[in-house]
C-alpha cells in the first residue's frame, strides 16, 4: 500500500495570495480543501508530479492554479453554501442550486497544466479522449 501524496500546495500560498492570516476553522477548511483540490489536480493532469520533477511544467503555473481553486472555494464556504446573493437593509438571500463542486479548475486553467501547452499542434491537435 502507497502512501498518499503530500499536497502540491501550502497554507502559506493561499495566505498570500488572499493577503491574510488564517486561523482557527477557517483554517481547518482551507487545509481540507488543498488536499482536495491536490488530489483532485492530479486525477485530471496526467503526471503532474512527475512533469514537475522533469522540469516540463512549472511549479509556480501549478501553485498558481491550485491557490486560485482553493481561494474560490473559500469565497463560497465564506458566503454561505448555495448563497447566490444577499441584500441589504432588508435581508433577502437568494439560492442556486447546489453544486457537486466546491473545487474546480476553469478549462484555460487546465489548457495551460496540459502536457501539449505550448507546442504547436499544426492545423490540430489530437489528445486521447477523456483527458482534455
Amino acid at each position: 500500500m502507497t502512501s498518499p501524496l503530500p499536497p502540491l500546495i501550502g497554507i502559506d500560498d493561499v495566505e498570500s495570495r488572499l493577503g491574510e492570516s488564517l486561523s482557527g476553522a477557517e483554517r481547518g477548511q482551507v487545509t481540507s480543501l488543498i488536499t482536495f483540490a491536490s488530489a483532485k489536480l492530479r486525477a485530471v493532469v496526467p503526471l503532474v508530479d512527475l512533469r514537475i520533477l522533469e522540469g516540463t511544467l512549472a511549479p509556480d503555473l501549478v501553485t498558481g492554479t491550485l491557490v486560485s481553486a482553493v481561494t474560490r472555494a473559500l469565497d463560497v464556504l465564506r458566503v454561505g453554501l448555495r448563497v447566490r446573493s444577499e441584500q441589504f437593509p432588508e435581508v433577502q438571500t437568494t439560492y442556486m442550486d447546489a453544486s457537486a463542486d466546491i473545487v474546480w479548475f476553469t478549462s484555460g486553467e487546465l489548457a495551460d497544466l496540459s502536457p501539449s501547452a505550448g507546442d504547436s499542434g499544426g492545423a490540430f491537435t489530437i489528445r486521447p479522449r477523456g483527458i482534455w
